[in-house]
């Protein structure tokens, strides 16, 4: 898939979290939103650009999601993975408001376990064949 089929891809797709995505679908798009947001992080916030960057996040928002778990699908592995990410966020909060050790022994390298795991799981090569959530994306009809 392309770059421009991608990014519509994207959109059309937003609310669909049953089937597959590919890495290159997942990347391309990834790609975009670089392209957009760093180019809008140099520009001057005098210039009021933060509402547009929340409108921005907020069209995203669940693109976004139904996009990484069609990929977690790609994978074999269940959309309902990316709730780890909320919690990692929970914990870390958690071990700032309480204790330090606890965020430096546990917290740290749970966390960095559950992204380097994420990024695995992004990064590896879809399911050859037909999964549970569908046919290979990358399959020629």
């Amino acid at each position: 898939m392309g770059f421009i089929d991608s990014i519509k891809s994207f959109y059309f797709r937003a609310f669909d979290f049953r089937t597959r995505s590919s890495r290159s679908e997942f990347w391309y798009v990834f790609l975009a939103q670089i392209l957009i947001f760093i180019p809008i992080g140099f520009i001057p916030s005098f210039l009021f650009l933060d509402f547009l960057v929340s409108a921005i996040n907020i069209l995203i928002f669940l693109p976004q999601i139904s996009l990484t778990a069609r990929r977690f699908h790609d994978v074999g592995m269940s959309g309902w993975w990316l709730i780890c990410c909320p919690l990692v966020l929970l914990l870390i909060e958690a071990a700032d408001y309480f204790d330090t050790t606890f965020g430096i022994v546990f917290v740290g390298p749970f966390s960095l376990s559950l992204l380097i795991i994420f990024i695995y799981l992004i990064c590896k090569k879809g399911d050859v064949r037909d999964n549970k959530y569908g046919s290979d994306p990358l399959a020629v009809l």
